[in-house]
């Protein structure tokens, strides 16, 4: 679909590289600056709590609770998403964000940061991600043309990971170690101007007209779970979408098994310096930006499902290789792998989604898969914490390889017909 004023004329805009016109390419801004920022945060976190305690669940536990909104949320993410403005949902949730990480680097700056108000803020910052998560993905289609929907997730999936992986937590790191306020007060600074540019983007995100709104009370919660069960009901029916949030699922838990431990990966098994971490995030993150950006060439060329099940075994194949090696080199190596193989899943499950997913249903959809994923996430970093614990740093990337290779071939076995 592509970009309309609200009198539903086309937008006028020249064409951007790849064929993108300008309001994408505002929104992919908007985007990789509060992922930029993020990334920043992301690797500040950890290391915050690091300083704080070296027990392996304490420091998995920052990121299991920035997952825990997404099983309290649940699908009901996708039902506002769904009835409300998809950019003013945005805005609004980029601007709470702002504010809980502006006051976060406040604590910080008078050393009244303790791991309460860590993971306090934590929570906050995972409640908006899974508000403005539903409402991003589902942002995608009224933006760009239903053939080119593959492009331009490449292009978001690699600004992501730029911002997430490579420069926001090489950024982030180095920013920790200069001054610790410093990561969460840039953070909070791109949001804000994430903000105003989503404020630039057509009033194009308008939900569809709903036939009845009931009043409040009993029969607005028998609405709402109404629109859940109508989501529910859709996937059950969808033998591919089931399946993708399936192996999604299981994917998410057993990566963030190993993630949210990675910082003491570094340090106690690399031997190398807190620092090394954000760095080697950074390295591993190339894979990743090659294969969001040339992914979709791939994807067209072997069909999805191939490109999901070369992406599952690749993410297997790696995260064994990371529980198997002491070699920082090695270490490095594997981590970029993992990012590519990890990026052209993404990539081609959301595309998958926005192509099969009827408009009016994306955000009911898309937040009963991103709780699966986030929840798996959440679940699989409290895993990984135990388990580091109690078995080693190393146990929990080699207990998570065997899941993720089972479900992908299981998946790619049961779609084997379809050949793409």
């Amino acid at each position: 679909m592509a970009v309309s004023d609200e009198s539903g004329h086309h937008d006028g805009a020249v064409a951007f590289p790849g064929g993108f016109r300008a309001p994408f390419c505002r929104y992919w801004l908007s985007g990789f600056l509060s992922d930029f920022g993020n990334g920043v945060r992301l690797a500040a976190f950890p290391l915050l709590v690091a300083q704080l305690t070296r027990e392996p669940a304490a420091v998995a536990a920052v990121t299991a609770v920035q997952g825990l909104p997404w099983l309290l949320l649940g699908a009901g993410a996708g039902v506002i998403a769904d009835r409300v403005d998809r950019r003013r949902l945005m805005v609004t949730v980029d601007t709470a964000h702002a504010a809980i990480i502006a006051g976060l680097a406040v604590a910080v700056l008078i050393h009244e940061a303790g791991l309460v108000l860590i993971y306090v803020a934590a929570f906050g910052v995972g409640t908006g991600a899974a508000l403005r998560g539903t409402a991003a993905m589902a942002c995608v289609p009224r933006l760009v043309e239903p053939a080119d929907l593959d492009k331009a997730n490449g292009r978001v999936i690699a600004g992501q990971i730029v911002g997430n992986e490579l420069a926001g937590p090489a950024a982030g790191g180095w920013l920790f170690g200069t001054v610790a306020v410093l990561p969460f007060a840039v953070n909070a600074g791109m949001l804000g101007i994430a903000v105003l540019l989503l404020m630039t983007l057509p009033g194009v995100f308008a939900p569809p007209p709903r036939q009845h709104e009931p009043g409040t009370g009993r029969a607005r919660f028998s609405s709402v779970r109404h629109d859940l069960g109508e989501a529910l009901g859709w996937m059950r029916q969808d033998p591919a979408i089931r399946d993708i949030t399936l192996m999604a699922g299981v994917v998410s838990a057993m990566d963030a098994t190993w993630f949210a431990v990675l910082v003491l990966y570094v340090i106690k098994v690399l031997h190398q310096q807190p620092g090394t971490y954000g760095l080697l995030l950074a390295i591993g993150a190339a894979g990743g930006i090659v294969a969001g950006s040339g992914g979709a060439a791939l994807t067209r060329r072997i069909g999805p499902w191939r490109a999901l099940l070369s992406g599952g075994l690749g993410i297997a194949a790696t995260q064994a290789g990371l529980g198997l090696t002491g070699n920082v080199v090695i270490a490095a190596v594997l981590l970029m792998l993992s990012s590519a193989a990890f990026a052209l899943c993404d990539m081609t499950m959301v595309t998958m989604l926005q192509r099969d997913v009827p408009d009016a249903l994306l955000g009911r959809v898309s937040s009963v898969f991103g709780t699966v994923t986030q929840g798996g996430a959440a679940f699989g970093a409290i895993a990984g914490g135990i388990l580091a614990a109690a078995a080693g740093i190393r146990a929990p990337m080699l207990a998570g390889a065997v899941p993720i290779a089972v479900v992908t071939v299981f998946t790619g076995w049961r779609h084997r017909a379809a050949g793409q």
